[in-house]
């Protein structure tokens, strides 16, 4: 899969990309190892009160605008992905003349919501942990059905990474440098009501 090379190419943080495009990989692929809940039945299917939400697509880059990501970092950012020739559904990237800021915009749609449910917030920790240092998950209220944030370090710098799920929709909002969570929650709630 290509998704290392293209993201390395598109940011100056080549640690920091390969450890986001690790968990891109991962998210990914996550689906692939959930177990189908299709079975077949001679049980009638019974209507039920509530129709779950189903989302069917995603455009990363317009859940997060430049302005919005601008306004995270605290300088201006641009659309790294919209000169990038092929895109890589799903993902956004912004980031900073020089390279020193980037925020990165992952929504990966699920089939359903168990499939969604079956990514491992510890998991994603784990293949971020192998290239930067994470702190342990922090729960976050208020967004989506759930949300869990990181705080990582590494030689290039730190920042946060906060992982939503909605329905069958796993969002990621990374933001680099940073230290200052309500700046990534806004970003998080924003990208969230525009499902």
């Amino acid at each position: 899969m290509s998704v290392p090379m293209t993201l390395h190419s598109l940011t100056s943080g080549g640690r920091r990309c390969a450890a986001l495009a690790a968990v891109t990989v991962w998210m990914l692929g996550a689906a692939c190892g959930a177990s189908s809940s299709s079975s077949s039945s001679n049980e009638s299917p019974t209507a039920s009160p509530t129709t779950a939400t189903h989302i069917a697509s995603v455009d990363a880059c317009s859940l997060v605008t430049a302005a919005e990501a601008s306004t995270a970092v605290g300088t201006t950012v641009t659309d790294l992905t919209a000169g990038a020739g092929a895109q890589t559904p799903g993902i956004c990237i912004y980031g900073s003349s020089n390279g020193d800021a980037s925020i990165f915009v992952l929504a990966q749609v699920y089939p359903d919501t168990s499939t969604a449910d079956s990514v491992s917030p510890e998991q994603m920790a784990a293949v971020l942990n192998g290239q930067m240092g994470v702190g342990n998950a922090k729960a976050v209220q208020g967004i989506g059905d759930k949300a869990f944030e990181y705080t990582a370090t590494s030689s290039t710098g730190g920042g946060i990474a906060i992982f939503v799920f909605k329905a069958n929709v796993v969002l990621m909002i990374a933001v680099s440098p940073t230290t200052n969570s309500s700046k990534v929650e806004t970003l998080a709630k924003a990208a969230v009501g525009r499902f």
